[in-house]
């Protein structure tokens, strides 16, 4: 049974923005696919949280949890779970996306936690973090975004187990059942298609954030050259396929149209003294623009030489900027991941640069290599050319805000970070241009300026329409919401540390209070006995003893001014029989309990030697010293001094503060969709392609899922079991199937070595035997036929008195020499050849044939035994092969042409495919028999093969039977 729920992004979601999470129950297990989170911004004004309401619930009874991709919608919100709602379970992902997502989401956190207060766990240690232990008890309401610590990232990353494309996985524990194998999906570097195989389910593709085509650091989906259709065979033909279908209506715009727009725009404002504005995601898709353009800058740098260092003089010195505060770790892990990728990054290795796309295709090669950059280290990934900072200020402080310049800011969304920060100083220059590579998630501002741009856009030009629209230009007045953590001054710095002041003291008290404590209950080596030493000292065997006075530490629990001799205790206590009345005359005289007595040290050890541990400290300090080499002291020393350089240097005393600014919009802003994904017709060819025998929809709006299961119900060769769920409706399919064990006895097992077949991944065999049972075993063993003896039948008493009638009364016709018996359809009891013989015997011959004639009814005679001879029974031979599989012409055609001699074919009509020499005759020239075969599919999973018998026919019909799994009987 398969048990799909989409948690987010179903099928009739609002909004294709919202987080990416299902969960899948394949047989006994829970698998949840991916868990994003929404922007942090969005999070916190919102006022519901069923679907993180729901994630918690699930996370500690999860079996499994499958990250795909990257980006903050994929997984933002798995640090968190991890962290404070118990999930424990086994996480798998690729490499890319680990160290790709663990960059996103400290990126996020960091940038958040700069300009937003957050409550950490160390606030609610008695809320959240002990939920996992009692996943139904004291939770508290969920409030957003939920923002887990820079700890608590890298702790949930390191758990994450990294696996390889195409490396099929046998999961543990009680997912030992279920074969994971992981594709390549484009779109970012480590997206995965996730195929999972059940013995009892069967095989379901996860298959969201899909690229069929290959970009400049990424390859399509599932490679480009596997078969004629391009896809891997273990794709192919799966049980369950689960696909979004959202952009089933968008129309994408040509790559290279995309990129010239974007190139020449920004060649432009620069030019023009002004400056470029690009919110980007920190990580993903950031790297598809990094190389785009530092290529662009080489190609400007360096138009017509191979090799030139750049200087103050040269034409283009305007500075190419990335303002984040991972991406240089990022563009580092990108480096290590380099096998990973595709296009120009691993192909060319930094060797092919983009070239004047705007001119002639003719000299378009030329152009780009004209340009290569040769010895570099890292390739595409040199980044020459890109500036690093970490904060609005540094980049500020090394370009002016009227310097000409190309900045890449993070996040894309622009609700908080650099690029929030730098749209409020930029956007109010007339002249400057914000590009939007991607529409930005819902109720953010990138969003908000992207449907500023639609309205100035024409009809045609609108996203999702196949046409670059035009740059337009932003009017009126903006109100932001501006969030900063600024250093306190004055009364309000004077204030916090004198809040602090008294909260260290309150610290120390309490802590001395402790070691006071601990040192009253310790014992004390030195303490003289009463049999020795003096009052007040003598020394022993060198040992100095001396009397602790006899008034200190008399009693622990004494206050101030008390006479510790006046004190009485409810028990005897020696030198402290005292009692003293603290009440009016005739009260009940009141004890102090819990006295303090002082326990007497050894001071020597049991062989009568004197203890002192100070020394033999000292000593081992001194030999481990004298052991340690020159080389040795010089690696301590250095790790001594990077672990102080490494020490954060405290925070300085600030505050978060909210303000909100109206900004005079008079900047430029232009969208070009980057975020690298299908568009509809690749969506539906790539549904046609994989042929799945059942197909589940996911994020999409109504309108995109209503007219693609009306394309797909339309089209022949695809599946009508089409689900479109919406959220929180589960999607049950197929039925509990009851899976049994058997043992493959040895007299099978030995026919077996060579009758193995391949089909879609299985191996399969036909096997013709018989179920025996060894004795004490409960599992059944197949054996072959004549190995298994049949069981004896036993019969009831009153069916062997039925028995008998029949077999006298066969008897009696056989006297009679009456062949003639009607035989009815009534049901009756059989006769075996056994019982016939023993009552044959047993019968005498002294019977009345009268009473036997009286007692048949001849009419419902269902069994004649005139000769009373054993049957001899041939059981049904099982064919010695068999053929499997959909045989797809398409797939024949394609076949045939790689023959060497090809074998030319043509369709000549639906289910008729025409192959042969014969084909290729020119008009007038007489077809010669035989050069042409028909294969024709008939009825359901039915081929005719006609033609005359030849060399061709002989080579088409092999052909027919390669493309179909062929089962031998054992």
């Amino acid at each position: 049974m398969i048990t799909l729920t989409p948690l987010s992004s179903s099928a009739a979601a609002s909004s294709s923005s919202e987080p990416v999470c299902y969960l899948l129950e394949l047989d006994d297990a829970r698998i949840l696919l991916d868990m994003g989170q929404k922007d942090y911004r969005t999070s916190s004004l919102q006022t519901s949280w069923d679907y993180e309401e729901k994630v918690r619930e699930l996370a500690p009874t999860l079996s499994l949890v499958l990250l795909s991709h990257s980006p903050t919608t994929y997984l933002s919100l798995y640090p968190y779970a991890r962290a404070r709602w118990g999930l424990s379970c086994p996480v798998y992902a690729t490499q890319p996306t680990v160290e790709m997502g663990r960059v996103v989401c400290l990126t996020e956190v960091e940038s958040w936690r700069a300009e937003c207060p957050v409550e950490d766990a160390s606030d609610i240690a008695n809320g959240n973090r002990a939920e996992g232990s009692r996943p139904n008890k004291g939770k508290k309401p969920l409030r957003g975004p939920f923002v887990p610590t820079m700890e608590e990232v890298h702790e949930a990353f390191d758990w994450i187990k990294a696996i390889r494309y195409n490396q099929p996985l046998h999961l543990g524990g009680d997912l030992s059942h279920l074969l994971l194998t992981p594709f390549p999906s484009g779109h970012t570097l480590g997206g995965t298609l996730f195929k999972i195989r059940s013995p009892t389910s069967g095989t379901i593709l996860y298959a969201v954030g899909i690229n069929h085509t290959s970009e400049r650091h990424l390859d399509g989906m599932v490679g480009g050259q596997n078969g004629p259709t391009g896809y891997a065979e273990g794709v192919m033909r799966p049980d369950l396929l689960i696909i979004e279908g959202g952009r089933s209506e968008v129309v994408n715009v040509k790559r290279r149209d995309r990129e010239t727009a974007l190139l020449d725009l920004v060649t432009s404002t620069l030019e023009s003294n002004h400056s470029v504005l690009l919110p980007c995601d920190p990580s993903p898709r950031l790297l598809e623009l990094l190389v785009l353009l530092d290529q662009h800058w080489t190609f400007k740098l360096n138009p017509t030489t191979k090799r030139r260092q750049t200087s103050s003089t040269d034409p283009w010195s305007y500075p190419l900027c990335l303002v984040s505060r991972t991406g240089q770790d990022m563009v580092s892990f990108a480096r290590s991941l380099i096998e990973w990728m595709g296009g120009v990054v691993k192909e060319a290795g930094g060797e092919e640069v983009v070239g004047d796309l705007a001119g002639n295709k003719r000299g378009g090669k030329r152009r780009r290599n004209a340009g290569a950059t040769l010895g570099s280290e890292y390739g595409a990934l040199d980044f020459r050319h890109v500036q690093f900072f970490l904060s609005p200020a540094d980049l500020l402080q090394a370009y002016p805000l009227m310097k000409p310049k190309l900045v890449l800011a993070i996040p894309s969304t622009m609700s908080h970070g650099p690029s929030r920060f730098l749209f409020t100083t930029m956007a109010s220059t007339e002249g400057n241009v914000v590009l939007l590579p991607s529409r930005g998630e819902d109720n953010t501002l990138a969003r908000d300026l992207y449907k500023r741009w639609e309205v100035e856009q024409d009809e045609g030009s609108k996203w999702s329409r196949g046409r670059i629209g035009r740059t337009s230009g932003l009017k009126g007045q903006l109100q932001l919401k501006m969030d900063f953590k600024v250093p306190l001054i004055g009364l309000e710095l004077e204030s916090h540390l004198e809040s602090e002041r008294l909260a260290k003291e309150r610290e120390a008290a309490h802590q001395a209070a402790v070691d006071r404590s601990k040192r009253m209950l310790e014992a004390d080596d030195l303490d003289e006995s009463e049999s020795e030493g003096s009052e007040d000292g003598e020394e022993a065997d060198g040992i100095i003893v001396r009397r602790r006075d006899e008034n200190v530490n008399a009693n622990a629990f004494a206050g101030d001014g008390e006479d510790v001799k006046t004190m009485s205790f409810d028990i005897y206590v020696k030198g402290q029989q005292m009692r003293v009345n603290r009440g009016v005359p005739g009260e009940m005289t009141r004890f102090r309990m819990f006295p303090f007595l002082e326990r007497k040290g050894r001071k020597v050890d049991a062989y009568g030697e004197g203890l002192d541990i100070g020394q033999w400290v000292r000593k081992g300090r001194e030999i481990e010293e004298e052991g340690e080499t020159e080389e040795v002291r010089e690696k301590k020393k250095q790790k001594e001094e990077e672990e102080e350089r490494q020490k954060v240097q405290p925070e300085a005393p600030s505050k978060y503060i909210s303000e909100t600014f109206t900004l005079d919009l008079k900047a430029s802003i232009f969208f070009v969709d980057m975020d690298g994904l299908h568009d509809g017709q690749s969506i539906k060819t790539i549904i046609a392609d994989l042929q799945p025998r059942k197909l589940i929809l996911v994020r999409s709006k109504e309108e995109s899922t209503s007219s693609l299961v009306k394309y797909l119900n339309s089209t022949s060769g695809i599946t009508n079991d089409i689900y479109s769920p919406s959220t929180e409706e589960q999607i049950k399919i197929g039925e509990h199937v009851q899976s049994y064990s058997i043992t493959l006895g040895d007299s099978i097992s030995v026919g077996l070595a060579k009758k193995w077949s391949k089909f879609e991944g299985y191996e399969v065999a036909m096997i013709d035997g018989k179920i025996a049972f060894a004795p004490g075993s409960t599992v059944p063993v197949l054996e072959a036929a004549e190995m298994v003896k049949p069981l004896p039948i036993e019969t009831a008493p009153e069916e062997e008195q039925n028995e008998k009638k029949v077999m006298v009364e066969a008897s009696s016709m056989e006297r009679k020499d009456d062949d003639d018996t009607e035989m009815t359809s009534e049901p009756a009891k059989e006769a075996t050849v056994e019982t016939a013989q023993d009552e044959a015997n047993n019968v005498s011959t002294k019977s009345e044939p009268d009473v036997a004639e009286e007692a048949i009814d001849h009419t419902k005679l269902t069994i004649a035994a005139p000769q009373l001879q054993p049957v001899k029974v041939t059981p049904s031979q099982l064919p010695t092969s068999l053929y499997i599989g959909t045989l797809r012409l398409s797939s024949l055609k394609s076949y045939l042409s790689t023959l060497n001699p090809p074998i030319p074919a043509e369709f000549a009509g639906e289910g008729i495919l025409l192959c042969g020499p014969g084909l290729q005759t020119t008009e007038g020239e007489k077809v010669k028999s035989g050069s042409i075969i028909v294969v024709k599919k008939v009825g359901e999973g039915g081929i005719v093969v006609e033609g005359t018998v030849g060399k061709v026919y002989d080579l088409v019909s092999k052909s027919v039977s390669e493309q179909l799994a062929r089962v031998n009987a054992a």
